[in-house]
């Protein structure tokens, strides 16, 4: 099996469909700028793109096998004002290029809501979530899946079930809650983000 170090969870999914809770607070914001990292099948995009109904934008974030279908299931529904961010299964690349070049593109920020639903990874996220930090308008959000995740706990990633998790991770961050460690250390420490939604929506205060 070829290593991937960002392989993240699946099966923990709602497969009903999109993240609720993220929806429903979409609903309140009045954000039109939508990136979603980390899309799986595109439900919850699907469902923002609905409260979208045709304005705005919508940036999809995740491997190109991943990103292609949700794009076309939205498309296929209507909705033509998606983005499509792809990035290859190689070793060591990752939606954090595409973030990258995102950035190059644009000067100033363009993103108004970021619901960050990637590998669950600090060795990811942490830098993910410093990219977002630089493309989050202020008075955006970020909004974090999965809080208190941990590798060993999750039903498609613990050892037991993906061995290579104990070639690329220690004991410890196995066990550890890395998506708690970037909200906790990177996010509740800077002052520029306030709590809205406790452990997962924060609100970039204006400068």
């Amino acid at each position: 099996m070829t290593l991937v170090p960002h392989a993240y969870p699946t099966t923990e999914l709602n497969v009903t469909g999109a993240n609720e809770q993220t929806v429903e607070f979409f609903r309140t914001t009045g954000c039109r700028v939508y990136a979603e990292v980390g899309v799986y099948r595109g439900f919850t995009a699907l469902r923002i793109a609905e409260q979208l109904a045709g304005e705005g934008e919508i940036h999809l974030f995740d491997f190109d096998d991943r990103v292609a279908p949700a794009a076309a299931l939205l498309r296929e529904a209507g909705h033509h004002n998606v983005v499509a961010h792809p990035n290859s299964r190689r070793l060591l690349d990752s939606y954090n290029w595409s973030l990258m070049q995102v950035l190059c593109e644009h000067e100033k920020p363009v993103f108004d809501y970021v619901f960050l639903d990637g590998a669950h990874t600090w060795a990811l996220d942490a830098l993910a979530f410093c990219l977002v930090d630089r493309l989050l308008c202020d008075g955006g959000y970020v909004d974090f899946d999965d809080y208190g995740w941990t590798l060993g706990g999750s039903p498609s990633m613990n050892p037991e079930v993906f061995p290579d998790v104990r070639r690329l991770y220690s004991d410890e961050q196995i066990a550890e809650q890395q998506v708690a460690r970037i909200v906790d250390l990177l996010v509740r420490r800077n002052p520029a983000y306030s709590e809205v939604v406790p452990n997962k929506v924060f609100r970039k205060v204006a400068a």
